[in-house]
């Protein structure tokens, strides 16, 4: 069994993936460091899917970036949105966890 990779192009445009864009940042490295999955990723696709899944799981413009552990639902949420689509059931934990092909 292939196991799953994370595809940053479900949160930027193709040819963007490993840019930094306006988010290289010692915040933004801190922030990565949780997430070894996303390590082919840019700071902009990091800050792009970071983005999404403020918004729509806990339903603010900007949730703060500079988490002090990691947190699974966010990778939950990159494997969603890529694998099924968008998400619109806002902090429902429970469900947003079935996405977890990427613990495969």
């Amino acid at each position: 069994m292939m196991s799953f990779v994370f595809d940053a192009k479900t949160f930027v445009r193709p040819g963007y993936e490993t840019e930094q864009g306006d988010w290289a940042s010692e915040s933004m490295r801190k922030f990565a460091e949780f997430y070894p999955e996303l390590s082919h990723w840019g700071a902009l696709a990091l800050a792009m899917a970071w983005q999404g899944y403020s918004q729509d799981v806990w339903l603010v413009s900007w949730e703060d970036i500079n988490i002090k552990e990691r947190d699974e639902s966010f990778l939950d949420y990159c494997c969603w949105v890529q694998t099924r689509g968008r998400w619109g059931w806002e902090r429902d934990f429970d469900r947003l966890a079935k996405a977890n092909d990427w613990k495969s």
